[in-house]
């Protein structure tokens, strides 16, 4: 096959018509004489390796002694021609499948204003040799070590030949079976079908949050793995192996996900919380050294890793983070918002406790994420002192008490939200605005959801309060 990816015009028709007028002679008028066609190389005489690959640019041009040169016919046959007035073309030749080298036949003819058509076409013998694909794994979106439940890996391709002339994308776990993908896929996410299991376990390769793609073996939860990637082009000419070694597949425990960023919230806090309510958890902590083990690419990972959670507790400050994907700063909440939404849509039960920065802007799409509208736009802010509280507004949730003094933001709930907290807070510097602090929302008339803006660990002067605030959450709210 071949395609030809673009062309481009050559100013030649004046020089031909200057030529042509300059051999003009007075007398008897003759028969039109056939214009003569040239090629930019007149021959290319490469053999063995030292061949051309499989796209080339070739150029031609023509003269007419008695007039001007209208345009070119070219053919690969010397039976099928085809028009263009263009004086060059970049062309991709096809090599067949299973060979690496083939030779192609050039031909093209000056046609000129009289429809005269070269009687002798110029002609090229163009040998072509295939160029080996390229791929490597994007390492800077891939966590270095140890991941958690799923992996997410992401890679860049590349073929001289054309990007269309890979045929296809390979994985390979340890000793595994190579994957087949589509040479259009740059990403997929690794996750366990039974992500409870240890050992070597098969494994489903996800193309998106929603998108399952084949099945893969060989990978090990809770040991360490090797990866392969390799490309291989519709010659049968394959890539040089790019490997990633050692990486720490960490299977599943618990049935409840915490995953938290506070660097000043000892990072077992909310597990004691969740053990007093009857439940084991699964921790992950998105603030330790750096960062390191927050998900490179949010969506799909953090997606596909809640997923497996019936039970999901996320809990931040209002430190932002860089997400290395798009180099932005966010907060935790914000970088895994698209995450939360899919989550809570397909019917998993979600605690957020999470302030918001200071200059968060009231137009992100986190109001209506979560079960808050907006925040108060007054100048000033709202305070919670020593020993103030957080009131329950309804049965199970019971009056929380600060222990330190607490600046918040108190919330307007979305309008399918319920508040559940409502504060006692001190207004400063002429602060106006709603004492809502947390809410919950409903889907399909169960509880799923359930926001405070308040830091939970720290309105725990009555300890008892905050674990009865757990159980009735997860043994009240979250039992259906």
């Amino acid at each position: 096959m071949i395609k030809q990816f673009h062309t481009k015009m050559w100013a030649g028709a004046l020089l031909c018509f200057c030529l042509s007028f300059a051999g003009c002679k007075k007398g008897s008028p003759t028969g039109n004489e056939l214009p003569e066609t040239y090629t930019s190389v007149e021959a290319i005489n490469l053999t063995g390796d030292d061949r051309l690959n499989s796209v080339i640019t070739l150029q031609w041009w023509g003269t007419d002694p008695d007039g001007v040169v209208d345009g070119f016919e070219i053919s690969f046959d010397e039976q099928t021609w085809t028009y263009t007035t263009s004086q060059d073309s970049t062309f991709q030749f096809s090599i067949n499948a299973g060979s690496d080298t083939v030779d192609i036949d050039f031909w093209v003819r000056a046609v000129d204003n009289d429809a005269a058509v070269d009687a002798t076409p110029d002609f090229l013998k163009i040998p072509l040799k295939n160029t080996p694909p390229e791929v490597a794994f994007n390492r800077d979106l891939i966590p270095a070590d140890t991941t958690f439940n799923v992996l997410t890996l992401t890679w860049d391709a590349s073929d001289l030949d054309g990007f269309e002339t890979i045929e296809a994308i390979q994985l390979k776990a340890n000793d595994g079976d190579w994957v087949d993908l589509n040479y259009t896929v740059g990403i997929v996410t690794i996750v366990p079908d039974d992500p409870m299991a240890s050992g070597e376990t098969p494994m489903t390769l996800y193309l998106s949050a929603e998108e399952v793609g084949p099945s893969m073996t060989g990978m090990r939860l809770n040991e360490l793995n090797d990866i392969y990637i390799r490309a291989v082009d519709i010659a049968g000419s394959e890539s040089i192996l790019d490997t990633l070694s050692g990486i720490y597949f960490r299977g599943k425990t618990n049935d409840v996900l915490i995953a938290g960023a506070h660097d000043k919230c000892p990072s077992d806090y909310y597990s004691t919380l969740i053990s007093s309510a009857g439940f084991d958890a699964d921790f992950i902590d998105l603030d330790r050294d750096g960062a390191k083990n927050q998900p490179r690419i949010w969506n799909p990972t953090m997606t596909l890793m809640m997923s497996q959670y019936e039970y999901v507790v996320l809990y931040a400050s209002d430190v932002k983070y860089l997400n290395v994907q798009t180099n932005e700063d966010n907060m935790l909440v914000e970088l895994a918002s698209s995450s939360i939404q899919h989550y809570v849509d397909n019917g998993g039960k979600l605690l957020i406790s999470s302030p918001f920065a200071n200059d968060m802007d009231p137009t992100s799409a986190l109001f209506g994420i979560l079960p808050v509208d907006s925040l108060s736009s007054s100048q000033g802010f709202a305070r919670l002192p020593t020993d103030s509280i957080a009131e329950g507004l309804e049965t199970g949730y019971p009056d929380l008490i600060s222990g330190e003094f607490i600046t918040l933001d108190p919330i307007y709930p979305s309008s399918d939200a319920t508040p559940i907290y409502g504060a006692h807070l001190t207004p400063v510097n002429n602060w106006t605005g709603p004492s809502t602090v947390a809410v919950k929302r409903s889907l399909n008339g169960n509880t799923n959801f359930i926001f405070t803006s308040l830091e939970l660990h720290r309105v725990d002067k009555d300890p008892a309060a905050v674990e009865d605030l757990f159980d009735h959450i997860f043994n009240t709210e979250f039992a259906w």
